[in-house]
């Protein structure tokens, strides 16, 4: 750009002498005068698009002055007369939006939009854009990259860079972006914009891979939008990324240029968002391999800590063909599955189960880990090898074990089991006619569910409630009141309005505290399997999560706790550490590998499911007791209705969604 110089320097600013004038046509003469000025004052601008903005500087001061001063018409004729009189328009105006944006004033910033807008309207029509590449360069690299989202697409729109003529050099653009490992979330923008994806233009794993490996979701949302074909590329890419061949993923990151090493892939970031994706976009997860085999692993883990680390006691052969036939149904005729259930069996040091599910499954010797492979050679030496003690504990350890946790006496007579909608109201309304003589606060109801995972669920992480559990102590007749709601039958009875009821006679009632543990996970569950649950759950005027009170007692006053040892600095925050604290010994936690499935449940699953409620109840009374006792102040209402954080909130609101 050549903007004509002369060698007189005038020193009047004629800008500033004219900063009360109000009157249109004097404005017009002075913004005239002041152009003309500019013109005068020597210019170091070249062709080659690089430029002097002090030949413009105290034009553009004064249009910010009236901008600020919310004077629009006076800045908007000065900068039209700039651009009418100019013979580079589009070059006028991008030394504008460059100086503008490359400021650290962020009301300058605001001016982006109203400078374009200005421009569309008093743009000359049979003038070109005329800018050379290194000006179209520098739109991208400083102005687009400067600028926020929402101004993006309209400087894209006023240089018209969506045209065929500027796609080349924006393809380019990009390209050298990603390979300098450049801001990849602006590219990402800069490509949604222009639907690059749309035309094959940029490959779509080009963009994405690079987000992924970022974390960068709520970018990858916005560029794959609703549009289908493209979250199937998303699940399919990210699946691509988790596979167990690492030289597949290695030629994937190579096909794209990504220079990252494949073992640095965090894949437990990758399923957890995969996960949430296959929910949020409605897709089989045996559409993706990969992911539908990690899933599997997953949830065979969770199947061996079940059986090996959370069992109390001997196990029962019905328990033990439940979960054979878990184990059977969900890895099927997987063989990649089928070596790693030996893999896991040599973990928990259980060599016999190894080597009848390997002959069960007729793996090889090469297929099976060394020390199978030997254990079976032992056998048919008809050597003795003694089964893992952490399958079939002796009779003493499973009595040492149930002399260690805490479980209070409950009888079967005392538990309500409701199985059908006309008996809801009827043991609600006993809890609500109660009153507790402790203090002045409405009686202790305690509040958990049970729950079971389905391997058939197109995400293994579903969560299917059994039953909803409720204890509180009639402090009339010093008995407990215990209810098992039976869901997987009342479900089928309740209406939406039905359940909505229930729940806020639950969560917001105004006749008793509701206890639980934990409260944002048990929200999870419920409102995954009973939406119309939503709007109570949220509310939850009526709960206490005594998971709160435990952090807040173990950080201000731990002495309410009878069994707190400084010592021990146990990092558990669990319901079980909750209940040694208070009482010396953790919770029975027995039967929660039963299967919670089947009907009718056994006693000692009624027994059992109850317990955790019950708990609740013992904790609250036990810290209003100590910290009487210790003179500590407390009131319950300091706890009352739980605070959501806003990333739970989020969460729970994408669930209802």
């Amino acid at each position: 750009m050549i903007l004509e110089s002369d060698d007189t320097d005038h020193d009047d600013n004629i800008l500033f002498g004219n900063d009360t004038s109000t009157d249109d046509s004097e404005h017009g003469k002075n913004s005239k005068t002041v152009f003309i000025e500019s013109k005068k004052k020597p210019s170091n601008t070249q062709s080659d698009s690089s430029y002097n903005f002090s030949n413009y500087l105290e034009i553009y001061e004064q249009i910010y002055k009236f901008y600020c001063h919310d004077e629009h018409k006076q800045w908007q004729l000065l900068f039209s007369d700039i651009i009418k009189q100019s013979s580079t328009p589009y070059q006028i105006l991008y030394m504008f939006l460059d100086h503008t944006l490359s400021t650290t004033n962020n009301k300058k910033h605001k001016m982006v939009i109203p400078f374009i807008e200005q421009f569309k309207q008093i743009k000359p029509l049979n003038k070109n854009i005329e800018l050379d590449e290194t000006i179209k360069h520098n739109i991208l690299l400083k102005i687009c990259r400067r600028c926020l989202f929402s101004q993006l697409e309209s400087i894209i729109d006023i240089f018209d860079l969506r045209s065929i003529d500027n796609r080349l050099i924006v393809i380019n653009f990009i390209n050298e972006q990603i390979e300098q490992h450049q801001d990849i979330i602006f590219i990402s923008q800069l490509t949604k914009i222009l639907k690059l994806f749309e035309i094959n233009a940029i490959p779509f794993e080009k963009i994405i891979i690079p987000l992924i490996l970022k974390s960068q979701w709520e970018t990858i949302k916005l560029v794959v939008e609703d549009n289908k074909i493209l979250q199937r590329k998303l699940l399919q890419t990210i699946d691509d990324l988790i596979s167990t061949d690492k030289t597949k993923v290695r030629c994937l990151l190579a096909e794209y240029s990504i220079g990252i090493n494949s073992n640095y892939i965090d894949i437990h970031i990758l399923k957890r968002a995969a996960r949430k994706l296959l929910k949020q976009y409605n897709f089989d997860l045996h559409d993706f391999p990969n992911l539908a085999m990690h899933e599997k692993i997953s949830f065979l883990k969770t199947l061996f800590v079940r059986k090996y680390l959370e069992r109390k006691n001997i196990c029962d052969n019905e328990d033990d063909e439940s979960w054979s036939e878990q184990i059977k149904e969900l890895i099927h005729d997987n063989r990649d599955l089928q070596i790693k259930l030996i893999d896991l069996f040599v973990d928990y040091t259980d060599l016999d189960s190894g080597d009848e599910w390997a002959r069960f499954y007729n793996l090889e010797d090469f297929e099976i880990p060394e020390q199978v492979r030997i254990h079976r050679q032992n056998i048919l030496k008809n050597d003795t090898i003694t089964r893992s003690i952490s399958i079939k504990p002796s009779i003493c350890l499973t009595k040492q074990l149930k002399d260690n946790i805490y479980k209070p006496t409950i009888l079967l007579s005392d538990i309500v089991y409701i199985e059908t909608d006309s008996d809801v109201d009827p043991f609600l309304n006993r809890f609500e006619c109660a009153r507790c003589n402790v203090g002045s606060h409405l009686p202790f109801v305690g509040f958990d569910c049970e729950t079971f995972m389905d391997p058939t669920q197109r995400t293994l992480n579903s969560q299917i409630i059994s039953t909803i559990q409720l204890a509180s102590l009639l402090i009339s007749r010093n008995q407990y009141l215990y209810g098992v709601f039976d869901m997987l039958a009342l479900r089928l009875q309740f209406d939406i309005k039905s359940l909505a009821e229930l729940a806020q006679r639950l969560f917001c009632s105004r006749d008793f505290i509701l206890l639980t543990y934990n409260y944002a996970c048990d929200t999870s569950s419920l409102i995954e399997n009973y939406p119309s649950m939503n709007d109570a759950l949220m509310q939850g005027t009526a709960v206490i999560d005594l998971f709160r009170v435990q952090q807040y007692i173990l950080e201000h006053c731990p002495q309410v706790f009878p069994y707190y040892d400084v010592l021990l600095n146990s990092k558990s925050r669990g319901l079980s550490e909750l209940v040694r604290l208070c009482f010396g010994r953790p919770l029975d936690k027995s039967m929660q590998t039963s299967d919670w499935r089947k009907r009718p449940l056994k006693q000692a699953q009624l027994i059992y499911s109850v317990l955790d409620a019950r708990v609740l109840v013992d904790i609250a009374l036990l810290i209003e007791k100590r910290t009487h006792s210790l003179q500590i102040p407390w009131s319950w209402s300091n706890f009352k209705g739980y605070i959501w954080t806003n990333k739970a909130f989020k969460k729970r609101v994408e669930i209802d969604v």
